[in-house]
């Protein structure tokens, strides 16, 4: 007897689909939804929601979810358009020089500070700070340990303050809080309190890395001045130091991405210092282009910072020069987080914990 849906001398008609509302394996499509724009706004930064916002409402998280998920759709173009967009954004919520800001910007300096230690070791190595100066070119400062120990004993402080501010400022910022008085110094002071030593690591780390790379770049360099002599060298030396100066420069700019990736993973997942970097790592490897792009503008805005204090300096005199250092680094600073905490979920953030 043919079932009552069909007429007799009827082909069978196809089997039925599964009942609307769900899919195959018995999920409804409505959780579904919800389970993956749960997963996108983890990928941005954004914590699950309390029940308590849930009954509420929340409207600003419901906001925050809807643009994570343009975030993570984003995510998977790897073109120019990553870096505009990205611009347009920071400039759109840039934020007003602060203090935080400010100490931000200092944490970034760990990759300079390498050089200058190399540099410093290589004086000590050769005995002849003149020899290193003219091996390695007028460009590079080379400063004295002997000279320098006050100095020295008033950075050390000041460093860890602006690590501990720095870590507390990335947390704000991961957390999709403006930049605005949600992200003053005191508050940053309070957050970064959890991230302070594996923020100190990673900046060691770095600096390390890059001291390992002076030296690896410029002893060769010191040691043929050493033997032939520093007056012969002529414009042979100043093409080979170009070209030191060259490597390291790109090296440091692509530490000074490493370096802001792996603050980035750190202040969101609280791991420790080596699987941070390592995390840091494996997004720029998986996307090499717009880690390329991130790292010259991390580069550019070093450079946009001290011309400006150069050039001030030398127009009206350094305390000038200083004060446009502090103001530029402050404003610069606050948004440098900004960026990095949009394009840590762009390039892959979460997605890439697992791998």
């Amino acid at each position: 007897m043919a079932p009552p849906d069909e007429q007799p001398g009827q082909a069978p008609s196809r089997a039925k689909g599964p009942p609307a509302g769900r899919v195959t394996d018995g999920t409804p499509t409505t959780a579904r939804a919800r389970e993956l724009v749960s997963v996108l706004a983890a990928s941005s930064g954004a914590g699950p929601r309390t029940d308590s916002e849930r009954i509420a409402g929340a409207p600003g998280h419901d906001a925050h979810d809807a643009h994570a998920t343009g975030l993570a759709a984003f995510a998977a173009s790897d073109t120019g358009e990553d870096a505009a967009h990205i611009l347009r954004d920071v400039v759109g919520r840039a934020p007003l020089p602060s203090l935080s800001g400010l100490c931000f910007e200092i944490m970034g300096l760990a990759w300079f500070l390498g050089v200058t230690l190399g540099l410093t070791i290589l004086s000590m190595l050769f005995d002849d700070l003149s020899l290193v100066s003219q091996a390695v070119g007028p460009l590079f400062t080379i400063p004295n340990l002997a000279e320098d120990v006050e100095v020295l004993a008033i950075a050390i402080p000041i460093v860890l303050i602006a690590l501990r501010i720095a870590a507390g400022l990335g947390t704000i910022a991961s957390d999709g809080v403006g930049q605005g008085s949600g992200a003053n110094a005191w508050r940053a002071w309070k957050l970064g309190k959890r991230d302070t030593v594996a923020a100190l690591g990673i900046a060691v780390q770095i600096c390390g890395m890059m001291t390992t790379a002076t030296l690896v770049l410029l002893t060769p360099l010191v040691f043929f001045a050493s033997v032939v002599g520093k007056d012969t060298l002529g414009l042979f030396g100043v093409v080979l130091s170009g070209l030191a100066l060259a490597f390291m420069l790109v090296y440091g700019a692509a530490l000074g991405a490493l370096q802001e990736l792996s603050m980035a993973s750190l202040v969101r997942h609280h791991r420790g210092v080596g699987s941070a970097i390592l995390h840091g790592w494996r997004l720029m490897r998986a996307r090499p282009r717009s880690s390329q792009r991130m790292a010259a503008a991390e580069f550019a805005s070093r450079i946009l910072v001290v011309g400006v204090a150069i050039g001030m300096g030398r127009a009206a005199g350094w305390a000038w020069g200083v004060a446009m250092l502090v103001l530029f680094g402050a404003l610069v600073g606050g948004l440098r987080c900004h960026a990095w905490s949009m394009a840590y979920p762009r390039i892959g953030g979460l997605a890439r914990v697992a791998d």
